[in-house]
């Protein structure tokens, strides 16, 4: 999960007259922000808790994590649930992350982990209790079902063709108690610095798709091919000193829970305060959903698709080697 904390700043002033400030937000109080997204392909699980922060200083940051996080010593609960029983239990323990920069300045900050196997069309309830408030937060979710990539299919006899003139297609079959899909490639190639080589990785995700009508058995989406060569180069650092050599792509589908499709949608508008207007979590706000990844490994790409990526005007500068090894103007 793949993966960011989403912290929210709930600062506000109304003006009852021309010089009349009053703080609308009671002192003292904070709300439970949580996102726990069950990943199925792992036994890993992870869970980011924080809590808003109040404040009419919004340019001030907080005095120490305790303003924005709560006690390592929580008791945070992962179960399986079975009909009215369950079946397995498991508790989060804190882990030490780095903090990316943010208004947050201080660097200490962790999110928390369990090691539980996630099963398919399976109802698992998150409880989170706050000794301090002496509160219950709860939720629960049913996991997504499996799925399969229909197209692109069959590496061993399928080139990749991503050029102006073609935009390939995306097709998978329905997966149960999904509300969003993203799909796009998998990139792998070498960099050349100097005389070292290190085999690399990007994922391009390219489009993302909520549920659908459809009266069939399986969904199907184009991507730009355009929109292929822009998103790498967003991703790669244009460095003379750089020479990069595709060695294959995989395609991927990444499908997630009801309850994530609804947090995306209210996020695509670009308000940051959207992820308020829905919430899935008891005494809190967040989202406690799941997700899965398919993929078909192997893919080649054609030659025009590679000369693209060496010449291409979206992708010139990322200095990849053309279909015979070599750069026009030296390299390679």
């Amino acid at each position: 999960m793949s993966r960011q904390a989403i912290i929210l700043f709930l600062v506000g002033l109304v003006m009852l007259g021309c010089e009349t400030e009053v703080d609308v937000f009671k002192l003292g109080e904070s709300t439970p922000v949580v996102y726990c997204i069950l990943n199925q392909d792992t036994t890993v699980q992870s869970l980011r808790l924080s809590r808003s922060y109040n404040s009419s200083l919004a340019a001030v940051a907080p005095d120490s994590p305790d303003s924005l996080l709560f006690d390592r010593a929580l008791d945070i609960v992962l179960e399986k649930v079975q009909g009215s029983s369950v079946v397995k239990r498991t508790f989060f323990i804190p882990v030490d992350v780095k903090k990316d920069e943010g208004f947050f300045p201080y660097t200490e900050h962790w999110i928390y982990q369990t090691d539980m196997q996630v099963l398919p069309n399976t109802t698992y309830r998150l409880i989170i209790y706050l000794s301090e408030s002496e509160k219950i937060v709860y939720s629960t979710c049913t996991t997504v079902t499996p799925f399969d990539i229909i197209n692109p299919a069959y590496p061993e006899v399928r080139l990749i063709h991503l050029q102006t003139d073609h935009n390939p297609q995306f097709s998978w079959t329905k997966s149960n108690n999904a509300g969003i899909y993203q799909f796009g490639f998998s990139l792998h190639y070498d960099e050349y610095i100097e005389d070292r080589v290190t085999l690399k990785t990007v994922n391009l995700f390219l489009n993302t798709t909520f549920m659908l009508e459809s009266a069939g058995h399986y969904y199907t989406q184009s991507i730009n091919s355009a929109q292929f060569y822009i998103r790498l180069h967003d991703l790669l650092t244009a460095d003379p000193a750089i020479i990069r050599k595709c060695t294959g792509v995989d395609a991927i589908v990444l499908c997630g829970g009801e309850e994530l499709a609804y947090l995306v949608r209210l996020q695509q508008g670009g308000q940051t305060f959207n992820i308020m207007e829905y919430s899935n979590i008891l005494n809190g706000v967040g989202v406690f959903s799941s997700r899965l990844i398919r993929q078909v490994n192997g893919f080649k790409l054609t030659n025009q698709t590679i000369d693209s990526l060496a010449y291409g005007k979206y992708t010139h500068d990322l200095n990849f080697l053309d279909r015979n090894g070599i750069r026009e103007g030296g390299g390679g």
